[in-house]
């Protein structure tokens, strides 16, 4: 007889893999922190209990899985143990080399990949049929996601630094805007494709002794799936600007210099030794200010009078309402304390 699978062994490995990865991934000052060890304590508890009870028990299903299935089960497998070790990965970036978690992101990316695309073929025809249409869905997403993602690039840029769209072509700020578009797209698509071959699941698999052998089978395969994107999305959603920092940070080392030319001469600003000078046109540069976490944008236009520059702060209409505000908040504040002070005499 064939060596036969337990997917109950899958789901207490799978929901080790990821309790661990949660803990690894939460702040320990998380006033959660405590909540998901307990819970995630006794949850692991009552699957091992009720695996072992399984085993004791003499009425135990024997389900037979096709090779195929298995290897499909192995690699989702797989792609959870890699997620764990690029969690950790990130977790101690500062004391490792950052080739590792990237080497580690990529090598889980593929692993989920190979999952899905094993899963696809072990219920192709013979003709590959699906497998073709899969592969032209791809080609012909990525063309359409890319040119989609360059062109919000290209008016996100515009738009932050106020420069014409024609200038944002060769700029590496908009290769790291449109990157960061077209993986908000694809993860859109990742959890939509695994949400349509999890409805698929029970159509296509066959030597089965129950339906609840498929439901099993699914499980083993998508629910770690589903884990990985939807772990991943809270530690983007977490890490959002520090990514966004780094990413704008990066670029902005090539797409920029600490000076900038006016009065045939090249200057800097003495009030901001940190500055940064994106060039735009003869005498029209952008000043990238540090400030706080963050920097602020201004126009910087070079003129024949000393300090033969000037520095405009680049503002939207948001800008000028909250101006508003805080003037006729200060207006207020000054009117009553002129009355209070009037009361008091």
């Amino acid at each position: 007889m064939k060596k036969t699978c337990s997917s109950l062994n899958l789901g207490i490995t799978h929901s080790l893999l990821f309790y661990m990865a949660v803990l690894v991934i939460m702040p320990q000052k998380a006033p959660l922190y405590p909540i998901v060890i307990w819970l995630g304590m006794i949850i692991l508890s009552g699957l091992i209990v009720h695996n072992y009870w399984n085993k004791k028990s003499s009425n135990q299903l024997i389900v037979r899985l096709r090779k195929n299935y298995k290897k499909t089960q192995g690699a989702a497998l797989l792609s959870a143990l890699l997620f764990l070790l690029t969690c950790i990965s990130f977790k101690v970036i500062n004391y490792i080399n950052t080739i590792i978690p990237s080497a580690l992101v990529f090598m889980t990316a593929l692993c989920i990949i190979y999952t899905i695309s094993s899963h696809i073929q072990s219920f192709d025809n013979k003709e590959k049929n699906i497998v073709i249409k899969v592969k032209l869905g791809i080609k012909y997403s990525w063309l359409i996601v890319s040119l989609i993602s360059y062109y919000l690039a290209r008016s996100l840029i515009s738009n932050i630094f106020d420069i014409p769209f024609d200038t944002t072509l060769n700029k590496l700020m908009t290769a790291v805007s449109a990157l960061l578009f077209i993986f908000i797209f694809y993860y859109t698509i990742y959890f939509i494709c695994i949400s349509y071959l999890i409805l698929m699941a029970p159509k296509i698999k066959k030597r089965k002794a129950t339906p609840s052998d498929d439901i099993s089978y699914s499980m083993s395969v998508f629910a770690p799936l589903f884990f990985i994107g939807y772990i991943s999305y809270i530690a983007f959603s977490i890490q959002t600007f520090s990514i966004i920092k780094f990413g704008f940070g990066f670029a902005m080392e090539y797409d920029t210099r600490d000076t900038f030319f006016c009065n045939n001469k090249y200057m800097w600003l003495s009030e901001y030794s940190k500055a940064r000078f994106m060039f735009i046109a003869e005498g029209n540069y952008r000043a990238l200010i540090p400030h706080r976490d963050d920097f602020t944008i201004s126009r910087l236009t070079c003129t024949n009078s000393e300090p033969f520059y000037l520095l405009v702060t680049v503002q939207d209409k948001k800008d000028f309402m909250l101006e508003a505000l805080e003037k006729q908040a200060e207006m207020l504040t000054s009117d009553l304390k002129t009355a209070i002070s009037l009361n008091v005499r």
